[in-house]
């Protein structure tokens, strides 16, 4: 069965005339529904992760300042969004989605996230709209856990 990550916190509310397009993250999965291609329980909710999960990709001290909200103004403009305990719950929401997507293609062949592919993200710092790097905290995640060997990671985003 095909199992794609979905969690309505993925729509962050964002301030009027933001120029990032929050609203694909609604509209995908309703598309997907409207169509018939796709039924509700081929959506899950994903959890939130383990911190220690997280800290094995991000910088321990870049993980608090998100998680408590002090990430200094410069650091967070070069996100691209204004950081709050919401938007920081996302970001680990959808990092959680792509490690349980892992887990339903080593099951099922095929797995999505429709908020994955927050790849942007560094070690101790977010850019382009990511705070955190979703791919890289998945992939560390497998390799821990004996569950790959290697990994590879394909960006085909148009920008």
């Amino acid at each position: 069965m095909l199992k794609i990550a979905y969690d309505p916190i993925y729509a962050h509310p964002l301030p009027e005339g933001h120029r990032f397009p929050m609203l694909k993250y609604e509209l995908i999965p309703a598309q997907l529904l409207h169509e018939g291609l796709i039924n509700g329980a081929n959506l899950f909710s994903p959890g939130i992760p383990a911190e220690e999960t997280i800290t094995r990709t991000h910088d321990k001290l870049y993980w608090e300042q998100l998680r408590d909200l002090t990430l200094p103004p410069r650091e967070q403009r070069r996100t691209g969004f204004p950081l709050s305990a919401q938007l920081v719950e996302r970001e680990i929401r959808i990092a959680q989605g792509t490690i349980d997507g892992c887990h339903y293609a080593r099951q099922f062949g095929v797995a999505f996230n429709v908020a994955g592919g927050t790849h942007h993200a560094g070690t101790n710092w977010g850019e382009g709209f990511c705070l955190l790097n979703d791919q890289a905290i998945a992939a560390n995640y497998l390799l821990n856990n004996d569950l790959a060997s290697s990994i590879l990671i394909i960006d085909l985003d148009v920008h």
